[in-house]
């Protein structure tokens, strides 16, 4: 080669090397920018929970909390709010479109809207990337709720949980209707019964009319199956008895429960409208018009439920009592999982690590002391290096406040644990003793964290909201005698039930290693 061509190829391959050089530091720098600068999009679906700061909101994107969320969490996230009264019929939809959000929010990946799409391997074997991009979540969540079925599946996790600090309901009572008529706490299911004629036929409230409603719940029996818990039988709990893992509601107690419930329904000492009512008309017989002296529902915020029945009689206490106990002295709501929020990401989503890394940021602290205390300035100012919390007191503030206690909290633990938090709070006293009330007592399913069986998956009316729901109706109307209780079991058992046994049976004995 001359002398000229050798120079020109030195040249050139000098040229190139400079060339690619370049090409990998503006890469780099590139790449890093992005890493340093770029802020991740992330659409995230969650249900409204029935709240009324958030359903009122006309753009909950630009609701202040979450602008502040964003900022924290250095992310762009985006909400998509699915309405709390229909959120399985909206999930169901949402997941038949298609067109799914980076994280959703679901009742678990066994439920019936979460499972078929599960199975067809729509979300994310999340194993890997949570080794990956989340410390605090592997560190923090216990194994009990990885363990879930509502999280895992043979052994691959398809979900992050959130946490239930708060396991099972509780029963609230009106304390000035106690006061007013003299009458103690109950304990038992006859002292309990007592109690509810004496709301029924001794006014009260005052008004001199025969208004008031002992005690009321929501359709289906939401929210109302203390007296179920009394007799061991909460309708859609198991129990593992003759070596065979049963529903609760085809068991023989079930028969006295439903028996107990004609007679409270046929004294009107229960809502006639029971099997139908919705939530909002439920809400408005207990708050707006202040008529209901009994209830159910979650212990953790008394105070507020006292504020919101106090809009419809300024007089009203509230005491959170232990359930009505039964023939074996026990009693109770039934004892949920440990999970709460359940946050699954779907392939759609082309970077399923940033919604990873967002979910792992809420464990931080910079994440709780925001989701415990909100904003600075407006929800509590620093002194003295220590945070003052302006503890909301009207309605309207306590509403504000549940934003950042409880709907932005999507994973990480709850402000129930911040023992400086809940000392200042107003009603505090309340709100400890529905806790300690709540955690005393219950009934654990023998059946909790099981999938639910093949067999009620195809077959729903075998379910707690199919026939058994519609033979209740009829025997504590009193469409049908008490004894169709027992056609019932034996319709059930044929249809598809002794089946069911089956399955539940030997998910249990291997869960048991028997």
């Amino acid at each position: 080669m001359g002398k000229k061509k050798l120079k020109a190829a030195v040249y050139m391959l000098i040229a190139l090397v400079t060339l690619v050089g370049c090409s990998k530091a503006e890469s780099n720098k590139g790449s890093g920018a992005a890493n340093s600068t770029k802020v991740p999009t992330i659409k995230l679906a969650i249900s409204t929970r029935g709240l009324p700061y958030v359903e009122g909101s006309s753009n909950i994107n630009e609701d202040k909390y979450v602008k502040k969320l964003r900022e924290l969490s250095k992310t762009n996230l985006q909400l998509e709010l699915i309405p709390h009264q229909d959120f399985s019929k909206k999930l169901t939809l949402l997941l038949a479109g298609g067109e799914l959000p980076d994280i959703l929010q679901n009742y678990g990946i066994d439920s019936p809207e979460m499972a078929p799409a599960v199975n067809a391997g729509a979300f994310y074997e999340l194993n890997d990337l949570l080794q990956q991009y989340a410390p605090n979540l592997l560190k923090k969540i216990p194994k009990e709720s990885w363990d879930s079925s509502m999280i895992s599946k043979n052994g691959k996790i398809y979900a992050i949980p959130g946490e239930n600090y708060v396991r099972n309901s509780a029963v609230y009572v009106r304390k000035d209707w106690l006061d007013k008529l003299n009458l103690k706490v109950p304990k038992t299911i006859d002292e309990y019964v007592a109690m509810l004629k004496a709301f029924k036929e001794k006014d009260p409230n005052g008004n001199g009319k025969p208004d008031e409603i002992p005690f009321s719940g929501r359709q289906n029996f939401a929210f109302a199956e203390a007296f179920f818990g009394a007799y061991d039988v909460i309708p859609d709990g198991w129990k593992y008895e003759n070596n065979q893992l049963v529903p609760n509601f085809i068991r023989p107690q079930m028969k006295q429960a439903l028996e107990l419930h004609r007679m409270l329904y046929k004294e009107q000492l229960m809502d006639n409208e029971i099997f139908v009512q919705q939530g909002k008309d439920w809400d408005a017989k207990i708050k707006g018009a202040a008529r209901v002296g009994m209830w159910i529902h979650d212990p953790s915020y008394p105070d507020k439920w006292q504020s919101e029945v106090r809009q419809g009689d300024p007089k009203a206490e509230i005491i959170i009592i232990p359930a009505p106990t039964g023939p074996d002295g026990k009693g109770g709501l039934g004892l949920s999982s440990s999970v709460g929020n359940v946050w699954a990401i779907p392939k759609s989503n082309k970077n399923p690590q940033d919604a990873i890394k967002l979910l792992d940021w809420f464990y931080s602290e910079e994440a709780q002391k925001f989701l415990d205390y909100g904003l600075e300035g407006e929800d509590y100012t620093v002194e003295n290096g220590k945070n003052k919390y302006k503890y909301a007191t009207s309605v309207d503030d306590i509403n504000k406040e549940n934003m950042h206690l409880m709907f932005l909290r999507f994973v990480g633990s709850s402000y129930l644990a911040n023992e400086e938090f809940m000392k200042g709070r107003k009603d505090s006293e309340l709100i400890l003793n529905g806790l300690k009330v709540a955690n005393s007592e219950g009934r654990k399913s023998d059946g909790l964290g099981m999938p639910l069986p093949q067999t009620m998956q195809s077959k729903p009316e075998l379910a707690k909201n199919g026939l058994w729901m519609e033979t209740a109706a009829k025997i504590i109307t009193g469409q049908e005698p008490i004894d169709s209780f027992d056609k019932f079991i034996e319709d059930w058992k044929k249809r598809g039930g002794d089946q069911i046994i089956k399955e539940a049976t030997d998910w249990y004995n291997a869960q048991n290693k028997k």
